[in-house]
């Protein structure tokens, strides 16, 4: 049986998209960065097929990590 494609493409966000993720989640408070964070960690779990997520699931997470890290 052939698997069907990935309907999303594995785009990096742009460089003025990521600015703006960051300026969103700074304005967050640190409980509800907390749970932007928990749930980018689990969106980039691998799949059942064993897949990695795709390459702007990776930058939601590191971007909320490096914000929460600034807020301490």
């Amino acid at each position: 049986m052939a698997q069907r494609p990935d309907p999303s493409p594995d785009v990096p966000l742009s460089l003025t998209e990521l600015a703006e993720l960051r300026q969103r989640y700074a304005m967050l408070s640190t409980d509800g960065l907390r749970q932007v964070y928990a749930d980018a960690l689990d969106r980039c779990k691998l799949d059942k097929r064993g897949r990695p997520p795709r390459a702007d699931q990776f930058q939601v997470l590191v971007s909320a990590w490096r914000v929460l890290r600034r807020s301490k």
